[in-house]
C-alpha cells in the first residue's frame, strides 16, 4: 500500500500473534476477536472514527469490526476479502480447472499439504507459503512481485494454526451482520481469484446495498494491487477522497 502513502497517513496493523504484536491465549485468536482489537487501537490514537482497509483474512477482521462497532468506521475498503459464513463452489471450481496446470498444479498440491500437514516452525511455514504463491496470481509470471512484497515481513505458524482453529470452532456469520455496517464501503476484487471469490464480493456488495461500491479488476488474482496497480490504486484513491 506504499502508493497510498503519497496522499494518506497509512498505519499498518499487525494482528494478534504476528509481527511485533504479542500472543494472547491460543483460544483468543478468532478473526472476530482480532476485529475488537481495532477499537483499542482507535482509542489509543484518540480517533473518533477509522478508515479501514483489509485484504483477504484482513478483510474478515475489519468487516467484523465494522459490524460490531458500526459507528466507529468512517470508510471501509475490502480487498479480495474472506467472507465468514459464506460458501460457494469457487475454490473447488478453480482447483479442478488448475490441478493439471504446470505452475498452478504444484502450487495447489502444496496448498493442500500446508493445510493438512502444517509445518512446525516459522521458517518451514515461510518456505511452504512461498511454494503456494503462484496460486494467488492471475499471471504466474508475476509471482515474484508477491514474493518481494513478503520479503522482510514476519510469518507466524502459531498465528496461522490457532486462528484457523478458533475461526472453525467459534463460527459466526459476517453475512448476517452486513445489515449492521454503516460505513460507505469499497468492495474491490481481482476477478481471477481461486481463494476469495468474486461471488463473495458480490454478496457483500448486495448485503450493503447503497452503502457499497463494487469494483472488479480484470486479469488480476488475489493481490490486484500488484498485478493491476493503476486500476487498483485509482479506484481506492477515488473512493477514499470522495
Amino acid at each position: 500500500m506504499r502508493e497510498l502513502e503519497e496522499d494518506f497517513t497509512v498505519l499498518y496493523f499487525e494482528a494478534r500473534g504476528s509481527g511485533g504484536t504479542s500472543r494472547p491465549s491460543a483460544d483468543e485468536m478468532s478473526s472476530r476477536a482480532m476485529g475488537s482489537d481495532l477499537d483499542s487501537l482507535r482509542i489509543h490514537l484518540r480517533q473518533e472514527k477509522l478508515r479501514l482497509l483489509g485484504h483477504s483474512n484482513g478483510g474478515a477482521i475489519v468487516l467484523a469490526y465494522a459490524e460490531d462497532f458500526p459507528d466507529k468506521v468512517e470508510k471501509l475498503v475490502l480487498i479480495n476479502s474472506e467472507l465468514q459464513g459464506f460458501s460457494s463452489d469457487n475454490s473447488a471450481t478453480y482447483a479442478a480447472a488448475r490441478q493439471d496446470h504446470p505452475v498452478y498444479g504444484p502450487a495447489l498440491k502444496n496448498m493442500f499439504k500446508l493445510i493438512q500437514q502444517p509445518p512446525s516452525t516459522d521458517d518451514e511455514f515461510a518456505e511452504a507459503l512461498h511454494s503456494v504463491l503462484p496460486y494467488y496470481m492471475h499471471d504466474t509470471n508475476k509471482t515474484s512481485l508477491l514474493a518481494d512484497a513478503l520479503e522482510g515481513g514476519s510469518l507466524s505458524v502459531w498465528n496461522f494454526l490457532n486462528q484457523r482453529r478458533c475461526d472453525n470452532e467459534l463460527k459466526f456469520s459476517a453475512v448476517e451482520g452486513l445489515s449492521k455496517v454503516q460505513a460507505q464501503t469499497l468492495v474491490i476484487n481481482g476477478r481471477v481469484d481461486g481463494v476469495c471469490s468474486e461471488a463473495a464480493a458480490r454478496e457483500v456488495a448486495s448485503g450493503l446495498g447503497s452503502k457499497a461500491e463494487l469494483v472488479l479488476i480484470e486479469e488480476a488474482g488475489h493481490v490486484p494491487w500488484l498485478e493491476k496497480p493503476v486500476e487498483f490504486f485509482s479506484a481506492v484513491r477515488k473512493f477514499l477522497c470522495s
